[in-house]
């Protein structure tokens, strides 16, 4: 009889931490029986349609922010009903504790929490609420010390985030297929002819979720900025998220609906950074953004915020800038454009060897192991 396997995560299209769980559970559980719970609403069939083709049965919770009763209520029976001999929490902060504690208190399992950010992915604007949630927030830091066997996180300050001052935490680092994400020349000129992109024009992209904490509307703001001074650019915004209306509305209202295109979540992403010349990535936090690996792995040259862990920071082809002023994102990309030559990015970094998917599998492995 086959090991039972729960994977908890918010399993939504474009989700980094839906990413890792897809590039390393699938070998990590390999001789178990999977059952995946989601936190998060997907409104597509392709999470379901992924975890079918790994033979995972997905079950989705009530969700938390709507009504967080009935959310605990869920996974209070659920544990009370099924016992797994792995339990493995991806999350992003430790308020949510209670599902922690109800697999500890009603299952024989060996429960592990891998913490994949540095901040909420859902606040509040009123001051109240922030102030009560940092509270449980900080009482659940203390609940993840006491009712985890294993603790992971993605980045010492993901580490801190989860755990607080706790030592004793697996920092592992998010693992891609490197050679999956090498620049391809044939891709790039692919898509750039479907697209109507000519050769010599710079393609500036963004990629992922569209939601505030990403600020793709910045991105939005730089670029046309720097379109005013070289009509040979164009953007493309790549995701889903409920800022897309605001998104197509700006776009409208800056003129540019010639020069800016919108692409939903692709499972090509590879080759649309091949096809770009830069990639901006402007977000208030991170845990340790997939799209930065990935995007290094195709030597595209990367401007961030300054909130992004250090850890990933291992090419010559990522910068970071200090602040949200136009002017000097504007400045750092005239400065790179004169040094993007496609042909100079066919070597996959060996600094990346870091993220290498290969390694991830045994960190956490031994971790469920040992």
């Amino acid at each position: 009889m086959m090991k039972k396997f729960l994977i908890v995560g918010d399993f939504l299209t474009g989700s980094g931490l839906t990413g890792v769980i897809f590039n390393i559970f699938p070998e990590v559980t390999k001789n178990y029986e999977v059952t995946a719970v989601g936190y998060g609403s997907e409104k597509t069939n392709k999470i379901i349609d992924k975890c079918n083709k790994l033979h995972w049965k997905l079950i989705r919770t009530p969700m938390v922010t709507k009504n967080p009763i009935k959310h605990w209520k869920f996974w209070h029976s659920f544990f009370k009903k099924n016992n797994f001999d792995i339990i493995y929490f991806n999350y992003s902060s430790s308020w949510n504790f209670l599902p922690v504690y109800f697999a500890k208190k009603y299952t024989k399992g060996k429960v592990i929490v891998h913490s994949h950010n540095t901040y909420y992915s859902h606040t509040f604007s009123n001051k109240v609420l922030m102030k009560c949630l940092n509270k449980l927030n900080d009482y659940g830091r203390k609940m993840m010390r006491k009712y985890s066997d294993g603790k992971v996180a993605t980045s010492k300050m993901a580490a801190e985030w989860m755990f607080g001052s706790d030592k004793k935490v697996l920092i592992s680092k998010n693992g891609v297929d490197l050679n999956k994400f090498k620049y391809d020349g044939i891709a790039r000129k692919n898509i750039r002819n479907k697209y109507n992109i000519a050769t010599d024009d710079i393609l500036v992209g963004f990629a992922g979720v569209l939601q505030d904490r990403k600020d793709p509307l910045f991105v939005l703001k730089v670029f046309n900025s720097y379109h005013q001074l070289n009509k040979k650019s164009k953007l493309v915004i790549i995701g889903n998220g409920y800022l897309k209306d605001k998104i197509k509305n700006e776009i409208s209202k800056l003129k540019l609906v010639n020069d800016v295109i919108l692409i939903n979540y692709t499972d090509v992403i590879q080759q649309w950074y091949s096809a770009m010349d830069v990639l901006l990535f402007p977000s208030e936090y991170e845990g340790l953004p997939l799209v930065l690996i990935e995007a290094q792995a195709s030597n595209l040259k990367i401007l961030t915020s300054s909130n992004i862990p250090d850890e990933v920071f291992v090419t010559q082809n990522i910068s970071k800038i200090n602040n949200k002023d136009c002017n000097l994102w504007l400045k750092k990309l005239n400065s790179i454009f004169c040094n993007s030559k496609p042909e100079s990015r066919a070597l996959i970094d060996s600094n990346l060897i870091v993220f290498s998917k290969d390694n991830q599998i045994k960190q956490i492995s031994n971790v469920i192991t040992r």
